[in-house]
């Protein structure tokens, strides 16, 4: 099949696995530049000026870093925004802002504590995974929060006014970084920026150990007997000695900050925990009671958690963060130790914030209400980024992996509003998820000093995907033997021989010889294919049926069919590749398929490729640039969008023989009774009445296409609905008696059902704005009465001649 084809192709680039995700040039990218655009870095600077050979140009690298990851996100390129990011701003034994002629030829060992424990995080959040219940991406998750945050900045001018302002109103740090002219630098949110948002969540192994207990707990303990009241908790007995920055000779590096704060004379200033109180105190404008209060809580913060029952991996993460800068300052820093004081103190609280805002600071212990930018603006733009980041986020936990997620996303933002349109494949969020989303980030942050024309969340589901997806998981394929498959599997390899070049007119005896002849891999592969035609003609609302004696006695076979009714109806010129729309022949009122529209043909292309790529990776197969047969590598095992066109063709080809296949078996292709039905119901609900001359096709397919989707889910959803009562829908020719009404608590019975399966349905699809998107009960009494007489008429509709269907009681 696809693998036969002896192609070396150009380079391609790698097919993306599930969990990441390539995006075209999109709104965050020309935020991105525009910020770019604005930065000027200290030591780009500083060495464009000097006389060394070795100029150097870190925005450049830092920008084509971020470009690569917005283009393909994945923990590869993830990770090089963490080690570029710290290679550019670590803090060393050598003054990166000295040039020394030297220093690019002798290679500097650079402590990265912080990016060991960000590979820690990764490591933890891919091996504990299935062992606890709610566990999601952080790593990927970390970067995407800060380029939305640059792009903010870039864009809105009021929070960028707010951050400049609380920098420089600072009466006691004047060493920000400036441009050449000396004037304010960008570079100073950069930075500040730069380690809050990466590093924010890098505690967050922590919190994945309280969840494995709870874990076994639930797993283990608790299938004995659920009577067992297990509160459990990490101890660290010694915390205090987490709670400590490393003091390294000659213990000064607070004393200048010491000196113009009068209220840290009782603090340690060698303790993050009473570093990060003394900064909200400030902030926040807390007075004494407020700040002793806020020392006491911070510093016993570890009881609160576990008697509260839960853990903040902000917490962690914030002290991680001082721990580790706490100490390279100490070290390397010997000029200026305010470097750590204002810029890093500013970043890890606002790690600290990211939760205990909302968690403590917004509780009955502190009071504050919604937080105001001008406070804190890194911490505030930490919150709003971190909770608007949802698209992307791998789910590690068991529960997790049940939910949807979103795929992708888009923004619009200006100085008044910032709009979010999160994009998924699957399915919704749920119900109110952007509500919810909305009035959380409302409710803890003042909004409207930043955007005030709102914030507006946005959900966008790609309606093809989850139709495609819903569909497959819900057919009904009809069994098939096997000496049918196996003739079914001939055809599909002949007819795959005849496309790529063969033309001659064989016997099925000759074509059975070739079919033999194959290898066992392939000849598989064809027998997968003829297995999967039932049900991808179920896909698309067909069936396969017998010919009629009339119909085997027509000489003309089904490509000679179609040619003469697009010459009878466009004239002669065209081949059926020139048409998109379906060609059909209505001998009866039965109609039959001849051949399939282009979106059809699409559909079921893409469809048979994921089988295909299921049943390689099955067989051990893999992917690389190039096919090498004999090691099962093959370049096509990648999603169907990266597929290059003549690889997409031979799915194409396999979906557009399908009726000549079945045509030289004596077969042909029908429309599905329960599509037939489907249009009856429409029918009936629209106007009141059946038209028995009349499919009731035609106004069906003027609907929009949601709502043919939907309408085909419920008409299917009846299969399951009247199981319930002990029906079941068979063909006219079943002997059985057909059932011609229902009683009234049956008839109420199913069309409360069917409107419970409507419901779910476009919750699923996150259509939820119809006035009829209510429960039963609420509904409107004249959409519940249309409803109740959609499902008396249904014995009706379902004998009209042209569905061709009965309902029997199930023996």
């Amino acid at each position: 099949m696809k693998e036969e084809i002896n192609d070396n192709a150009a380079e391609e680039v790698e097919a993306l696995v599930n969990d990441n995700i390539r995006r075209e040039k999109s709104n965050l990218h020309k935020y991105i530049d525009e910020f770019f655009d604005m930065l000027t870095l200290y030591d780009d600077n500083k060495s464009q000026k000097s006389n060394t050979q070795y100029k150097h140009d870190y925005k450049g690298l830092l920008k084509a870093t971020i470009d690569v990851f917005l283009e393909f996100e994945s923990q590869y390129t993830a990770n090089e925004v963490y080690e570029n990011f710290l290679m550019i701003y670590q803090i060393t034994p050598e003054d990166k802002s000295e040039v020394d002629e030297d220093s690019p030829k002798s290679l500097i060992s650079e402590p990265n504590t912080l990016l060991n424990l960000v590979d820690l995080m990764k490591k933890y959040e891919e091996m504990t995974g299935d062992l606890i219940n709610r566990q999601r991406d952080h790593f990927i998750h970390s970067v995407n929060v800060f380029v939305l945050g640059l792009a903010i900045y870039a864009k809105n001018e009021n929070y960028r006014v707010i951050f400049i302002d609380y920098i420089l109103e600072n009466e006691f740090y004047k060493k920000y970084y400036k441009t050449p002219d000396m004037e304010f630098s960008h570079e100073e949110f950069l930075y500040r920026w730069g380690i809050a948002s990466l590093f924010h969540d890098i505690g967050y192994p922590f919190e994945i150990i309280g969840k494995q207990i709870d874990k076994v707990i639930e797993d283990g303990i608790n299938t004995i007997s659920v009577n067992y009241d297990i509160d459990a908790h990490v101890d660290y007995r010694d915390f205090n000695e987490f709670n400590a920055i490393v003091k390294i000779p000659p213990y000064d590096y607070a004393d200048s900050f010491r000196s113009r704060y009068d209220e840290t004379k009782v603090l340690d200033l060698f303790k993050p925990t009473d570093i990060m109180a003394h900064k909200i105190s400030r902030d926040f404008e807390f007075d004494k009671v407020q700040f002793k209060r806020l020392i006491k809580h911070l510093g016993g913060f570890i009881k609160y958690m576990n008697d509260k029952g839960f853990v903040d991996h902000g917490y962690f993460s914030a002290i991680l963060v001082l721990n580790s800068y706490g100490k390279l300052i100490q070290q390397y820093a010997k000029k200026d130790k305010d470097f750590f004081f204002y810029p890093i103190v500013d970043s890890a609280t606002a790690i600290l914030l990211h939760n205990y805002y909302n968690k403590t600071l917004q509780s009955e212990l502190f009071n504050l209400g919604k937080m105001d930018p001008s406070a804190s603006p890194i911490s505030y733009l930490l919150i709003f980024c971190d909770e608007l980041q949802e698209w992307n986020r791998r789910p590690y936990g068991v529960l997790d992996k049940k939910r949807n997620h979103v795929n992708d996303f888009d923004v619009e933002i200006d100085d008044e509003k910032i709009i979010v349109r999160y994009i998924l494949k699957n399915g919704s969020m749920g119900l109110g998820f952007e509500e919810m989303k909305d009035e959380f980030i409302n409710k803890v942050l003042d909004v409207r000093k930043i955007f005030p024309a709102k914030l507006s969340i946005l959900p966008k589901v790609e309606l093809d995907n989850i139709q495609r997806d819903s569909l497959s998981e819900d057919i009904r394929t009809p069994d098939v033997l096997m000496r049918n498959i196996e003739k079914l599997a001939v055809e599909i390899n002949e007819q795959y021989n005849q496309t790529s070049g063969a033309d001659e007119k064989v016997t099925y005896a000759e074509k059975k010889a070739r079919f033999d002849e194959l290898n066992s891999d392939l000849k598989m592969s064809n027998i997968r294919q003829a297995k999967s035609i039932p049900k991808k003609l179920s896909l698309i609302g067909c069936e396969i049926a017998h010919k009629t004696e009339d119909e085997m006695a027509d000489a003309d076979d089904v490509d000679t069919k179609v040619q003469k009714i697009i010459n009878e109806k466009y004239g002669e010129g065209l081949t059926a590749d020139d048409i998109d729309e379906e060609i059909i022949e209505e001998t009866s009122k039965i109609v039959r398929i001849l051949k399939f529209n282009k979106k059809d043909i699409y559909d079921l292309a893409i469809y048979e490729h994921d089988e295909w790529w299921d049943e390689k990776l099955g067989k051990g197969w893999i992917y690389g640039k190039q096919k090498v047969l004999e090691e099962k590598i093959s370049p096509c095992l990648k999603e169907w969008k990266y597929l290059r066109d003549k690889d997409r063709q031979y799915d194409i080809d396999a979906i557009k023989n399908i009726p000549r296949i079945l045509d030289n078996l004596g077969l042909k292709i029908i429309r599905s009774r329960f599509k037939a039905l489907t249009y009856k119901m429409n029918q009936f609900y629209e106007y009141g009445k059946l038209d028995s001359n009349s499919s009731g096709e035609l106004e069906f397919k003027n609907l929009d296409n949601n709502i043919q989707f939907s309408n085909f889910k419920q008409a299917n959803q009846l299969i399951d609905i009247l199981k319930e009562k002990g029906y079941e829908f068979v063909s006219l020719e079943d002997p059985r008696e057909a059932v011609v009404s229902f009683d009234y608590d049956e008839i109420e019975h199913f069309a409360k059902r069917e409107h419970e399966s409507w419901y779910k349905l476009k919750l699923n699809i996150n259509e939820v704005s119809s006035k009829n998107f209510v429960e039963w009960d609420n509904l409107d009494r004249k959409v519940k009465h249309k409803n109740r007489e959609t499902i008396r008429h249904l014995p009706e509709m379902c004998s009209d001649e042209y569905v061709g269907l009965k309902i029997v009681r199930s023996e």
